[in-house]
């Protein structure tokens, strides 16, 4: 059952987002993108399952070129923690390195040394971790030996184009890090010499465009422009066209088909309802602003009475429910007297200072504010 309701859940989240901002190749299918609401720019984030941009564009190169779908590589993933490793997890003849500071590839111990034997993998993946390696030649080193004659090497990294040599700062502050590369976890920044740096190890390097056969594609599913760094020992290996499998998943999220009344009813509680609660939200934040133009519309003075009653009366709970004579004294008391105070100016100022507030509006404020000074006194809880 269990089961059943999280495939539904899954179908019907995809049915929600469903769009054509972006194709995700996890999923797999076309999605809106995520927009929020006090930023221009959407969020490149797949909005179903969270994969980036460059995972995305890392698995459509995988799945397109390398033909890796047919089950008979021997693999090797070293990534960190995502959508990446969590979509090999489960793949045949694959090994899973994840990289952390404490993890299954530590970058304390470079933790590839002698776990493999030579030549073992056709395929292996390895992106945007050299740069987090204290020390790297080593790593480059053992891919080189466990990397079989006919096998293919990606190896990304996060280039500075605008340097000739690569700059390294293993001693550095972390804050100094992230000053000079955005990300403190780095040691060091690749420049224009990163081909040749893998070069010198006695391995063959390429670098590819692979944009074509992914036109019909919008522009924010990948890195259309991503230059793929490929690396081999010996001739280059035959890159694959499989774009037919690309094709027929697309087919397969296409065909799908709903559910029942059960699963309908979910697709309503979990998106359609937390979507209209969203906007009406940001509807009621729109008219609760301090322009002129507001100050005299009905759901601001529900607004200001809100506000003022929940200040008051939490501060006032506060100040007579502290048993503790010293916390009662030094510090609830003077969260009371301050938030009181702030609180019935809140509602004092909307009855004696708004002008575009109608009479009627101002007897609904003043009433609570009157209730709020009196009340108190009126129960006994200044005995």
């Amino acid at each position: 059952m269990s089961n059943r309701i999280r495939e539904n859940y899954e179908f019907y989240k995809k049915k929600y987002y469903s769009g054509s901002d972006i194709f995700c190749p996890f999923c797999p299918g076309f999605f809106k993108l995520i927009k929020y609401r006090f930023f221009d720019s959407p969020v490149l984030d797949c909005p179903v399952c969270s994969s980036t941009i460059d995972e995305r564009t890392i698995l459509l190169f995988l799945q397109t070129k390398t033909g890796m779908m047919s089950g008979e590589l021997k693999i090797l993933i070293i990534a960190e923690e995502g959508r990446i490793t969590d979509y090999f997890k489960n793949f045949p003849n694959t090994e899973i390195k994840i990289y952390s500071e404490t993890g299954d590839f530590s970058i304390r111990d470079n933790s590839l040394k002698n776990k493999y034997t030579d030549e073992s993998f056709g395929l292996i993946v390895c992106n945007y971790i050299l740069e987090k390696l204290p020390e790297y030649k080593s790593v480059i080193k053992e891919l080189k030996r466990i990397l079989k004659p006919e096998g293919l090497l990606m190896l990304q990294a996060n280039l500075d184009y605008k340097n000739e040599k690569t700059v390294e700062m293993p001693l550095t502050h972390y804050k100094d890090r992230f000053m000079m590369y955005g990300i403190p976890g780095n040691y060091r920044r690749f420049g224009m010499d990163y081909a040749d740096i893998i070069k010198s190890y006695g391995l063959n390097l390429s670098r590819l465009m692979f944009s074509s056969g992914f036109d019909g594609l919008p522009d924010n599913s990948l890195k259309k422009d991503e230059v793929i760094y490929l690396v081999y020992k010996t001739e280059f290996p035959k890159i694959m066209d499989n774009m037919d499998i690309l094709e027929d998943e697309i087919a397969v999220q296409k065909s799908n088909s709903g559910g029942g009344a059960l699963t309908g009813l979910m697709y309503i509680v979990f998106f359609i309802l937390p979507e209209i609660f969203k906007k009406s939200l940001f509807s009621f934040a729109g008219n609760i602003n301090e322009s002129e133009d507001n100050k005299g519309k009905f759901i601001y003075m529900l607004y200001i009475t809100i506000l003022g009653l929940t200040i008051y009366w939490g501060t006032l709970i506060f100040f007579i429910s502290t048993e503790n004579l010293i916390v009662h004294w030094l510090f609830a008391a003077p969260v009371y007297v301050l938030g009181g105070f702030g609180a019935l100016s809140i509602m004092g100022g909307y009855v004696f200072l708004n002008d575009q507030a109608g009479i009627f509006k101002k007897i609904i404020v003043g009433f609570f504010l009157f209730m709020s000074l009196w009340l108190p006194f009126v129960a006994g809880f200044f005995k």
